[in-house]
């Protein structure tokens, strides 16, 4: 048996990771992460506006960093950004901890997809978009024959991709690390502490209909006895 801790996708952009990782993280269960979206987030500024605005270096290191933090969650399926081929180094590193699914696609597919997002990709040459797939695709395969396994995505189904990818995790004997879950403890003392401030909330509440009809009958005794002295 071979214990990891989550599922990391990784291949060329346009080659299906977010679509695919989205459906095989409802399937499973887990939560989906999109490296480009952490990025967005931390930025605020759209994937194409951070690499125009920060360039090429920081960029990748900036990747880097998202990466090497979402790598240890457990029980997560992780698409990492297709901007660049995963250094060698790093995906050693990322095989420690998770199962590695490189996603790739042929040239006509990936050519189909990223002309449906003119301009939503940094790296991307859009004068000449079948000349820079072509090269972009030749740049992934040294990287994918480092694969725990590959998955193609020019046809087929997505849910017949996750079968195959399910056949493959119990050929191999691949079983996850589930995630912390809280002690009985820590679930004790979380209802303990929500109890004590209800009660607090409650007996607030009651102190102040207690005051507010304390106050009532104060003014109402000081009113009849200014009724009473004016009578006499």
């Amino acid at each position: 048996m071979i214990v990891k801790r989550n599922i990391i996708l990784i291949g060329s952009m346009g080659s299906g990771k977010s679509h695919f990782g989205r459906n095989l993280a409802d399937l499973k269960g887990w939560q989906f992460v999109d490296t480009d979206r952490v990025l967005e987030g931390r930025y605020g500024l759209p994937i194409a506006e951070i690499y125009k605005k920060i360039g090429e270096k920081a960029f990748r290191r900036a990747e880097q960093e998202v990466l090497k933090k979402v790598s240890l969650y457990h029980e997560a399926v992780i698409s990492v950004g297709g901007n660049f081929p995963i250094e060698h180094r790093t995906l050693r590193s990322l095989k420690k901890f998770s199962f590695i699914i490189g996603i790739r696609a042929a040239q006509y597919r990936i050519v189909s997809r990223v002309n449906r997002r003119v301009g939503k990709r940094p790296t991307m040459d859009y004068s000449n978009v079948s000349a820079f797939v072509h090269t972009m695709i030749q740049a992934w395969k040294p990287v994918y024959r480092q694969c725990d396994y590959v998955l193609d995505t020019t046809n087929g189904r997505t849910y017949d991709f996750m079968k195959a990818i399910e056949r493959q995790l119990d050929t191999l004997g691949i079983q996850f690390k589930a995630r912390r879950q809280p002690r009985q403890t820590e679930i004790v003392s979380k209802n303990i502490q929500a109890e004590t401030k209800q009660q607090k909330e409650r007996r607030h509440e009651k102190n102040s209909i207690t005051n507010k009809r304390w106050r009532r009958t104060r003014d109402e005794r000081s009113h009849s006895g200014h009724h009473k002295k004016g009578n006499s």
